[in-house]
């Protein structure tokens, strides 16, 4: 490449990182302009001089990092205005194997691509397909580039909502020794710890940058915050004459507690002998008679147990080399391990769920076993379990909550490596190559404690079969009405699954080959550049079910073996026309062609054009448009039947109040439902059915806007971009709410979906019944939104400091619109909170600048838009509204010869996670919200 085209190279795609997002100083645009060799920008594999894409990109150095004092890229990440959703990482606690993911557009995991260094990592092969974030050692990243534009033809399948790009330090020199330290001020809690060693060297032939990392995150559990001490639910208040005139926030929890559950056709006799219609009843533990349950008294209160962060330990050795092998040649290689080991804390576990376990046909503390036990005079007794399962008037459910277990524990050990090696250098002087081979790798062990299991539940609360039983007889016979506390630790012992392994592994290998080049062909805006090149993917991966996870043993559900792989060969175009000096095109085409175990073969060719136009100086003009696609990934591909536990909204609680209800629902929910207080949150069992055939997803991506550089002395710069993404065949399940709803939204449950429920019925004892549906391309997904950066900044002629600068990044979200074909229902989700996703329409940052020759100091702001309970309705409940929150971080940083010392406080005014109604964890969604609280951090580095 000859020095004039490298120099037009260097400065034409750093400054349209600057003019995209404003996050790259002056600084690192003079130290990256005289150390890079060849520029090839996020989202294109064109290597050429004065190249500018004309897709919107957001660039974050090491040192925004730095100061926002984080010690992992999810946690950085998911504050960012482009995210939206559910973002996993250590606020998740239900639902978390340990990973950390981030969610662009709010499309879910598996549509946002992560690359490292450019080139694909390791995804999760055995669950979305993601990539785990814990793969990245915060210590080497230099830059994090995130395209804000789907990307198929660059990349391949899932970067439909965009690429996150994580670009490790490749040119390092010396030895820089780093620590870091971080804690929620309350009590000094939730610790963060980080020690780190980059090492680097080079000569004239090449350069080689080691990196060995230690993070530790400590556990804080949801009993240390006043504000998630207590599952909360809203209770009635009533005025004189009894009518309800608001809510008010009680503690509540689950209703699995020391619960009775009667069928139907039980309340109806209870009923007819003279007792209240009630499905919910409890062994009073004070007069030992059974009565109906309370749920502002009887409920149990999951939330104090349940971590609120959850703890995670990593080692990391990352490792970047590069050798001139000859005058046109060089070799590469790119390399990360990382063992991590996490544990996620539940509330103890409760006799329900799947299997036969709940069911009680046989114990002499039975209140409904004899009619002289109960005042009603009713007797639900059973002569076998079967007669218990078979006849509705025999037999009883009872949930007893295992508070003795202390708990639930889950633990994983992952093993992930990623070794990429390669070759690239000139052909002439006009035509590059690029070829390189990636494998990756990844484990995790599966530990999980004090599950019970279903097999011996049957045994240890029948005095015939636990006489039976040596060990059983032991332990002595369980009575499950009796209140907490009762049951022994060698009962304890005898009823549970003691550890439960499951192990998974997934492989990537990966081999592209890349030409590209500049053809001398002047149309009035410089050289045509190009790229063409070919892909080979296969992945495969494999799950191994403890025998009793295998067996369905346990209240973790059944979980079956998986085994599955894909190939996939692909072919690829690029290319970017100069028409005028002010005017520009990017083109590109990608075809691949599938096939995996399943048999299934397809293909699929997208495109995307693009359009970079400058009317005045100062002003570009920039949009696009392009098709992407998603392959089913290996787990939607090779599942079996999944069982999971979601969280419903029981639409009858209070449905004289409710105004969202049509006339079918107000009239089934009379008829057959408990339309009163209900009192605690309802998780009905949803199993999803292995899908026949999925196809691949396939999208439509449109970008327009445009970058001012305000003609002023001062540098000032803004952008607003729109964007719209569209998806069809989207593979997913149907959501449970969707299907109750729906069900009920019909006469006679003549629905479709009522074929959901046994016997067509979406209730079963008065509230929302069990559920098995169909998993597979479900419908329709459309986002759109704005986009919105400014970014100021000015010398200082003032004895103290010589810069101030002032950047604004903001996203505001149009629609996300969901349309379920099948059902023929949509659902725009903008503005809503559900259990675990929040979309804001509003959210942005801000961040002020001081700095001088050695110092700094940076003043950041942090803003989520209020939104509106997607579920439950204001009517009904105390508060159906998460508010908006503004978060404050400060932190200033001194450099002291090669030392560098950094001190912050992130959420200064310690700003609590807003609560709302159907908040799944801790009243709210952590995986949006702070969930530490005012939180100290301090590092330092040193270079030798």
């Amino acid at each position: 490449m000859k020095p004039n085209k490298l120099s037009h190279a260097v400065k034409g795609a750093l400054a349209f990182t600057v003019l995209s997002s404003g996050f790259v100083s002056q600084a690192a645009l003079a130290e990256d302009e005289a150390k890079v060799e060849r520029i090839e920008v996020t989202g294109s594999r064109i290597q050429r001089a004065e190249f500018e894409s004309a897709s919107p990109i957001a660039s974050f150095d090491a040192s925004d990092i730095a100061n926002s004092g984080v010690t992992s890229v999810d946690e950085f990440l998911k504050f960012i205005p482009a995210t939206s959703g559910f973002q996993l990482g250590a606020t998740t606690n239900n639902g978390n194997d340990g990973a950390k993911k981030i969610d662009l557009r709010g499309l879910d995991f598996n549509r946002t691509l992560v690359l490292i260094n450019g080139k694909r990592s390791i995804g999760d092969v055995n669950d979305d397909g993601a990539v785990d974030l814990n793969q990245v050692p915060l210590s080497m990243v230099k830059r994090i580039d995130v395209l804000k534009d789907g990307a198929s033809t660059i990349y391949g399948t899932d970067a439909i909502a965009g690429v996150i790009n994580i670009v490790l330090y490749n040119d390092f020199e010396g030895v820089r020794v780093g620590a870091s330290y971080g804690a929620g001020t309350e009590d000094w809690d939730a610790e963060q710890k980080t020690l780190s060693i980059m090492m680097g060297t080079a000569s004239d032939k090449g350069s080689i940058t080691v990196g060995i990392e230690y993070n530790s995150q400590k556990e804080l559990k949801q009993g240390d915050r006043d504000w998630a001490h207590d599952a909360l639910w809203p209770d009635p208040i009533k005025d004189a004459d009894g009518n309800i005139t608001g809510f008010k926030p009680v503690a509540s929890g689950s209703s699995n507690s020391r619960t009775i559950r009667l069928t139907d056709e039980q309340i109806a006799e209870v009923v007819a002998k003279g007792g209240p219609k009630e499905a919910n009843w409890i062994v009073d533990s004070a007069t030992g008679e059974v009565r109906p349950f309370k749920a502002a008294t009887d409920a149990y209160n999951y939330a104090p147990v349940n971590a609120l962060i959850t703890p995670n330990d990593r080692f990391q050795i990352a490792l970047n080399g590069r050798y001139q092998v000859s005058d046109t040649m060089n070799a590469y290689v790119d390399a990360f391990y990382t063992q991590r080991e996490s544990l996620q804390r539940l509330a103890p576990d409760a006799s329900f769920g799947t299997g036969d376990g709940q069911w009680l046909w046989d114990n002499s503390n039975n209140p409904f076993g004899d009619a002289s036990r109960n005042p009603y005079g009713v007797d639900f007794s059973a002569g076998s379990l079967e007669e218990a399962q078979t006849d509705p008037l025999k037999g009883i459910h009872i949930n007893r909550r295992f508070t003795e277990s202390g708990g639930r524990i889950f633990t994983q050990k992952a093993n992930t490596y990623r070794i990429l090696a390669g070759i690239d250098g000139e052909i002439t002087d006009s035509l590059f190559f690029d070829v390189s081979f990636t494998h990756g790798y990844n484990e995790q062990l599966d530990n999980t404690k004090f599950y019970h299991r279903f097999d011996r539940w049957q045994t240890a609360v029948n005095e015939e079969l636990c006489l039976a039983d040596n060990d059983c007889a032991a332990a002595g016979v369980l009575n499950p009405f009796a209140d907490f506390g009762t049951i022994t630790p060698e009962q304890m012992t005898y009823l549970s699954a003691s550890s439960l392994k499951d192990f998974s592994f997934g492989e990537l290998r990966h081999f592209i080959a890349t030409l590209s080049g500049e053809v001398e062909v002047d149309f009035g805006g410089g050289y045509v550049g190009w790229a063409a090149g070919f892909e080979n993917r296969k992945e495969k991966g494999e799950f191994i079910p403890d025998e009793f996870s295998a067996a369905g043993l346990t209240t973790g559900g059944a979980s079956d073996p998986q085994k599955g792989h894909f190939q996939v060969d692909e072919f690829y175009v690029e290319t970017y026309l100069p028409l005028h000096e002010k005017l520009s095109i990017e083109a590109a085409v990608r075809y691949s062609d599938y096939e995996n175990n399943k048999g299934q073969e397809f293909d699929s060719t997208n495109f995307k054009i693009s359009l970079d136009w400058r009317p005045l100086d100062g002003l570009k003009v920039r949009g696009g448009y392009s098709t992407g696609f998603r392959a089913p990934n290996i787990t939607e591909m090779n599942q079996s039947d999944s069982t999971d536990f979601p969280t419903v909204d029981f639409i009858c609680s209070f449905a004289d109040l409710r105004t969202d209800l049509t006339a079918n629902q107000r009239t089934n929910c009379e008829t057959d439902g408990f339309t009163g207080k209900l009192g605690f949150a309802w998780q009905p069992q949803y199993t999803t059915k292995a899908p026949e055939k999925l196809d691949p997803e396939e999208s439509v991506t449109t970008t327009l806007g445009f970058v001012y550089t305000v003609p002023m002395e001062d540098n000032l710069v803004f952008s607003v971009d729109y964007w719209s993404i569209e998806i069809e065949d989207l593979i997913g399940e149907t959501p449970y709410q969707f299907l109750f709803n729906s069900c009920m939204d019909s006469a006679n449950y003549s629905a479709s979906t009522c074929s959901a429920f046994k016997d067509g019925k979406p209730l079963a004892g008065q509230l929302p019944a069990n559920a098995t549906y169909s998993f597979g391309n479900v419908g329709e997904l459309d986002v759109s939104g704005i986009d919105f950066e400014l970014d100021y900044s000015t010398d200082l002629s003032v004895d103290f400091a010589n810069k101030f600068g002032v950047r604004l990044s903001g996203t505001y979200n149009i629609e996300r619109l969901e349309k379920w074909v099948e059902l023929g229902f949509e659902l725009d989700r903008v503005g809503k909170a559900y259990p675990f996703e929040v979309y804001p329409e509003l959210k942005f940052t801000t961040s002020f600048r001081l700095s001088a020759d050695d110092w700094d100091v940076n003043y950041d702001l942090r803003y989520i838009d209020e939104t509106i309970d997607g579920l439950r309705p204001a009517e009904t409940t105390d508060d159906n509204i998460a508010d908006s929150v503004l978060y404050h971080d400060i932190s200033f940083s001194y450099n002291l010869k090669a030392a560098r010392f950094s001190l912050g406080v992130s959420n200064l005014l310690d700003e609590e996670a807003p609560r709302y109604h159907s908040g799944f964890n801790a009243n709210t969604a952590p995986g949006t919200y702070d969930t530490i609280g005012r939180r100290l951090f301090a590092s330092f580095s040193v270079d030798f």
